[in-house]
């Protein structure tokens, strides 16, 4: 098997779109991208392809499906010994699977057989090959972190080498070994567990043995169990008291009753449904018998007119052979005439035709303007509502650079006011008069508390003037002087927007930052409105309007009738013209046939009555040609009113799955009531029947039947015992041998790996492991290194390489899989991973390899093919 191309469609990142992995080639193929791309994406859908089935919801299915929700739908085209195949699944919404066999875009399988297909492609149950291949990102062991994978990867392995060394006739190095150790670990497994417990009848002879020493002591604590038969025997009457309560059995009743109600009324709909489509059907007949009716009715007064054509030719020829040649050169003339009739009524036809085409273009442009007429007008009002944004902040001068500046001068003025009024005297004024005092032309107010200036001058009503001096020393005055830059600074600043206050300039910023949000909501909102301009728009709408007004408005029967006439015209036409060639034929040959002219003529008026009789009474024709018309007409329409019932009927037809679940379980609750209240029953008769037999029983004649059934079982357990110990030595015996023909049973492999590790490590070697069938240790010269204690990069390319041998021993046998490697040779240097780069080469001769790598520039040096990867709106 060969990967040629992989499709995903709304997986994980991919939400709404089609990524694809197209041209994969032969040999080495890289897909190399940039982190976050979608790589370890696209290796998990192609491992859930081949491996997960399409109706599983288990874990990795569930993290392919991207946040939005929706189905997951994985394709992959691939290249077999039977031909070229396209694999499809979809997973967690309308599940399916299909196998399509590309030649001829054929289903070959489906669903489950399609799941059939796939295993025998692998040609394993389990993950096979492809499961011990395939290496994801951040594995760079040489075996999964995950136990059931480990398993399964581990008996693909004892497989594949008991296979490739079948021609080895020892007993302890292939399949026959395997099937001796598995009939000696399934003989084990029935009476022990894995780690060598008690299991099977051996544990149930050991659980008997128990029991019984448990029913002893219970014999010796007989009213202790009388006494917990007697409270359980009350629990199971509170129990049946609960049960029987009538409400909740009425209620039961009532939702069981609804359910079935429900079902009912769906089965009716779906009677209904039935006979709908029954009354479609019927209608359709209907309608083709009416259609044959008419084409009858028209073909028989074709043949009255051909009829009396050939009628009138016939008793020409039958005249005088002088005037033969002149008659027939007129009716010769005729034909011409009715075929140029013919050709002007083909012609018109055909014009009607594309005046129809015309007019169903127009309407689809009037739809079209519709819609841009109303996409325009909220164009223009989002455009003016820009430019009014635009031109306000045109005007607006109170920018974020601005109101900073403002609010530094602002603190300014404050901080310096603050530093003048610590500077400077106060005055308070305490009124007990009517008369108010001034400070330089400002009224005082009662209680109120002002600083004084350097030089204040306060006006006393009634008294007179009081100056006030204070002290003139080098720092009032410095603040004084730095006090009035700063406001005329503060007021410089606010001139330029045209506002007094502090809290004015603070609105004005804001109306500006608000004028500049709204332009550039409005940019976004035409961009998405008018992708291409304002003018295309309206270039585009008036495009519509004009194709919308091109059409004429003449009535014009349905496009199928339009057509129907064209042909039935070139038809027309058509015998007209061969009537016109005949016409001329004959006038060659009327010289010849003037003595059978009388016999044809009679002919004709035969031909000529017959017509006549099918055709009916002249004044008759027309009539029945409407009616017949008119039926046709009928019958159609009740085909058309039959489909709308059957597609209303569908449209609201009922969930029946749901409805029959619904009354399932109903039916199941009333159900498990009652047999919970038949267990409940028979378990406190059963109480009742233990609680009489502990009452009257004896306790001596029981303990003698106990011990005797005792000592049985304690036999039987230690039988059970002598045969463990046993199959365990015997396990022990096989299993050296095992690991003494080792050398044997990994030699395929080691065989296969050696060139590989040549590349890396000249002359070395490596030592596998009976029990993991996988390398435990490397030995380069006289030292021998165990595979946990090497370097990560030395383990990781020890991986890949053993992936790579074993892909060369199932090549083999005839199962050739693609390798697939995410994000591999992390952890290699410079030098080892040109190396690494050789290996695959080496073995891309042969085998197919896909490498998923976000290391861009290093990978370049591996060549190999480069796929196109596509990503497009699914």
């Amino acid at each position: 098997m060969k990967l040629r191309a992989l499709h995903l469609v709304n997986v994980r990142k991919f939400t709404g779109q089609q990524a694809s992995i197209s041209d994969i080639g032969d040999g080495v193929t890289v897909v190399s991208e940039a982190n976050e791309f979608g790589k370890s994406t696209f290796f998990d859908a192609l491992h859930a392809l081949f491996f997960e089935k399409y109706s599983s919801v288990a874990k990795p299915v569930k993290l392919l499906q991207p946040r939005a929700g929706g189905a997951v739908e994985i394709a992959a085209e691939i290249d077999t010994d039977d031909g070229a195949f396209r694999l499809e699944k979809r997973f967690l919404s309308k599940k399916s699977a299909r196998i399509i066999r590309i030649s001829d875009r054929t289903t070959i399988a489906q669903d489950d057989e399609a799941e059939r297909w796939i295993a025998n492609l692998l040609g394993t149950s389990g993950s096979g090959p492809a499961g011990l291949l395939w290496v994801r990102q951040g594995l760079t062991g040489l075996e999964p972190d995950n136990a059931k994978e480990k398993t399964e990867q581990m008996e693909t392995r004892r497989d594949l080498l008991s296979s490739v060394a079948g021609e080895i006739d020892i007993m302890t190095g292939g399949r026959r070994m395997d099937r001796v150790m598995r009939r000696v670990t399934e003989e084990l497994m029935k009476i022990t567990t894995k780690t060598g417990r008690k299991s099977g009848p051996w544990k149930a002879a050991a659980d008997e043995v128990a029991s019984l020493e448990a029913e002893a002591a219970e014999l010796e604590t007989k009213m202790r169990s009388l006494d917990e038969a007697l409270l359980s025997r009350r629990s199971c009457e509170a129990e049946i008291r609960r049960l029987d309560d009538p409400a909740a059995k009425n209620r039961r009743e009532a939702a069981c009753a609804a359910a079935e109600t429900a079902m009912q009324a769906a089965e009716a709909h779906v009677s209904r449904l039935h006979q709908a489509e029954q009354a479609r059907d019927l209608a359709t007949l209907r309608e083709h018998a009416a259609r044959k009716a008419l084409d009858d009715f028209l073909a028989a007064q074709e043949a009255l007119r051909l009829a009396r054509l050939t009628l009138d030719r016939e008793r020409a020829n039958a005249s005088d052979a002088a005037g033969q040649v002149t008659l027939n050169q007129g009716m010769a003339a005729e034909a011409r005439v009715a075929h140029d009739r013919a050709k002007e009524r083909l012609e018109a036809g055909r014009a009607r035709l594309n005046l129809a085409l015309r007019q169903e273009g127009a309407r689809r442009a009037r739809l079209d303007a519709e819609r841009l007429s109303g996409v325009v007008e909220r164009a223009e009002a989002e455009a003016r509502r820009r430019d009014m944004a635009k031109a306000q902040l045109k005007v607006s001068k109170a920018d974020a650079a601005w109101i900073h500046r403002a609010e530094v001068a602002e603190a300014e003025v404050i901080q310096l006011e603050h530093a003048a009024a610590a500077q400077s005297a106060k005055v308070r004024v305490e009124y007990t008069a009517e008369a108010r005092v001034t400070v330089d032309g400002r009224q005082l107010r009662d209680g109120e508390t002002v600083p004084l200036g350097p030089q204040a001058q306060l006006d006393l009503p009634g008294i007179g003037q009081l100056i006030v001096t204070s002290g003139e020393g080098h720092s009032a005055r410095e603040i004084t002087q730095a006090l009035d830059k700063a406001r005329q600074l503060r007021s410089a600043i606010f001139g330029e927007v045209g506002v007094a206050t502090i809290a004015e300039a603070r609105i004005a910023a804001r109306r500006h930052e608000d004028a500049s949000r709204a332009a550039e909501l409005s940019d976004r909102l035409l961009a998405g409105l008018a992708p291409r301009g304002l003018d295309a728009l309206r270039a585009e709408k008036a495009d519509a309007d004009l194709r919308a007004g091109e059409a004429s408005r003449e009535e014009l029967p349905p496009r199928s009738e339009l057509e129907a006439e064209v042909e039935d015209a070139r038809q027309e036409e058509l015998t007209a013209r061969r009537e016109a060639e005949a016409a001329a034929r004959q006038l060659a040959e009327f010289r010849e046939q003037s003595s059978a002219a009388q016999a044809s003529s009679q002919a004709a008026q035969r031909d000529l009555d017959r017509a006549m009789a099918a055709a009916g009474a002249g004044d008759s024709r027309e009539a029945r040609q409407a009616d017949l018309l008119r039926a046709h007409k009928s019958a159609e329409s009740d085909r058309q009113e039959a489909e709308v019932a059957v597609a209303d009927l569908q449209a609201s037809a009922p969930d029946l799955q749901t409805l029959r679940a619904d009354l399932d379980r109903a039916r199941q609750a009333v159900a498990s009531v009652n047999e919970r209240r038949a267990q409940t029953s028979e378990q406190l008769a059963s109480l009742s029947a233990e609680i009489r037999a502990l009452a009257g029983a004896g306790v001596e004649e029981c303990w003698d039947e106990c011990r005797e059934r005792l000592e049985q079982a304690r036999l039987r357990e230690a039988r059970f015992a002598r045969q463990a110990e046993s199959l365990m030595r015997l396990q022990s015996a096989l299993d050296a041998e095992r690991c003494a023909a080792r050398d044997a049973y990994f030699g395929p492999v080691r065989d296969e790996l050696k060139p590989l590790l040549s590349i890396l490590h000249g002359g070395a070697d490596l030592t596998f492991d009976s029990q993991t069938l996988l390398p435990s240790a490397l030995a380069r010269g006289e030292v021998e290194e165990m595979v946990e204690t090497l370097s990560g990069g030395t383990q990781e390319q020890l991986a890949i390489l053993t992936r790579l041998a074993f892909a060369r021993l199932f090549a083999r046998q005839g199962r050739c899989m693609p390798i697939v490697l995410d994000d591999a040779l992390v952890y290699s240097d410079d030098d080892r991973i040109i190396k690494m780069f050789t290996a695959l080469t080496r073995v891309a001769s042969e085998q197919q390899i896909l490498v998923f790598s976000c290391r861009q520039l290093a990978f370049q040096d591996l060549g190999g093919a480069r796929p196109r990867v596509t990503l497009q709106p699914a």
